[in-house]
């Protein structure tokens, strides 16, 4: 193995450029002492993939897709602010006096660092379950695109977020095609929200002629992606293309490998302080999806994480106890039905609901790129 160059500097890194490690690290530049520090944001991808256009992306090949939701870290940090490594990690080993550590990267490179902050994200399925590499995320989009245009009709397992989306996103390209949401609970969505909101958001999907099956489990999927479906009471259905939109699991399997099991809980999320610090690791911090916390895994969630962990980790630089603690706000989620609309819950006061409008306007119509693109200092 050989080491990174010497330095005078001690290297506060981000394991992660996906929302969450892009979120912690524009904190961070604007905050670190650069004198002091160097901020590095590790991701294995060449570019960050907006998964909030994950399925737009794979079901029309509009102009700019997928490039639109592709945007690459050249411009990420301002100049002396930061620096992107393209790198795959392969292992943490922390100091045994708890004070820093070192990522290993592929190839034998090694990152010594006084802070490291966990933004690994999601493993997803179906047409979000993006490959590493670009020429197989293109590959990846463009045989999503054709199996959907060539399908007669598609059956989408998992009522989430994503799998009402994509049925959304598939019924503005296919005005015509059948849709099918199968779905294991009798409401599509979860039961953090209200019926009422689970109720409206089917009703959108209904009045658009997609199909709800609810209250079934699939037992049997067809190998080849497309065929027959077994449920588990014995029911059959053929389908065009197979869509597995079930939830997600968290990419935290080099964590435990390098940290131990009892890292992470049973689902395998990350075991983390008020203050998001690892226990028993006081210099690794977690954020997003990955964490253990009693909340649903939402965007809107991640902002909460970043400035927590800011401030801890200036604390733990300038050798003070990290004392800033997380709390959960209100649930958000905000659900699209294609372009026009979709509908929104937050969770204050007694519950809001809000309809197409709401949507529309915070997400549908552009998928947050209004958002992203500044972010990433993309044009």
């Amino acid at each position: 193995m050989t080491k990174s160059k010497s330095s005078t500097k001690e290297n506060v890194v981000i394991l992660g450029g996906g929302l969450g490690g892009t979120i912690i690290a524009k904190e961070l530049s604007a905050k670190l002492d650069h004198s002091k520090y160097n901020l590095i944001l590790v991701e294995a991808r060449p570019y960050l993939i907006w998964i909030l256009g994950g399925t737009r992306m794979t079901v029309t090949n509009e102009k700019g897709a997928p490039d639109d939701y592709l945007f690459d870290y050249e411009k990420f940090f301002p100049a002396g602010k930061g620096t992107v490594k393209k790198a795959k990690a392969e292992k943490i080993v922390q100091n045994s006096d708890g004070r820093g550590g070192k990522l290993e990267l592929a190839g034998g490179e090694i990152l010594p660092y006084r802070a490291l902050v966990l933004a690994t994200g999601s493993k997803w399925t179906g047409p979000i379950d993006f490959p590493e590499d670009d020429a197989d995320i293109r590959q990846f989009v463009s045989q999503w695109q054709q199996r959907f245009k060539s399908a007669e009709d598609v059956v989408i397992v998992g009522g989430g977020a994503v799998g009402i989306e994509l049925a959304g996103e598939l019924r503005d390209e296919y005005p015509n095609k059948k849709i099918t949401i199968v779905q294991g609970s009798d409401k599509l969505l979860n039961s953090t929200y209200p019926d009422r909101f689970r109720k409206f958001v089917q009703s959108q999907m209904r009045a658009r002629g997609i199909d709800l099956i609810l209250g079934e489990y699939v037992d049997q999927f067809p190998p080849s992606g497309s065929g027959e479906l077994v449920f588990r009471s014995g029911r059959k259905i053929n389908a065009g293309v197979v869509a597995v939109t079930s939830g997600p699991v968290p990419n935290t399997g080099m964590i435990a490998e390098s940290l131990g099991e009892d890292t992470l809980t049973e689902r395998k999320h990350v075991k983390v302080l008020p203050t998001l610090q690892l226990k028993s690791h006081p210099s690794i911090f977690a954020l997003g999806d990955i964490i253990d916390w009693n909340e649903q895994k939402q965007l809107f969630k991640i902002g909460g994480h970043a400035s927590v962990i800011m401030a801890n980790i200036l604390s733990l630089l300038s050798g003070s106890k990290p004392q800033k603690q997380y709390k959960t706000g209100p649930e958000v989620i905000v659900v699209t039905n294609g372009r026009g609309g979709g509908g929104m819950y937050l969770g204050m006061l007694w519950g809001i609901v809000f309809g197409n409008w709401a949507a529309r306007m915070l997400k549908s119509k552009d998928l947050g790129l209004s958002m992203i693109r500044p972010r990433m200092n993309a044009a």
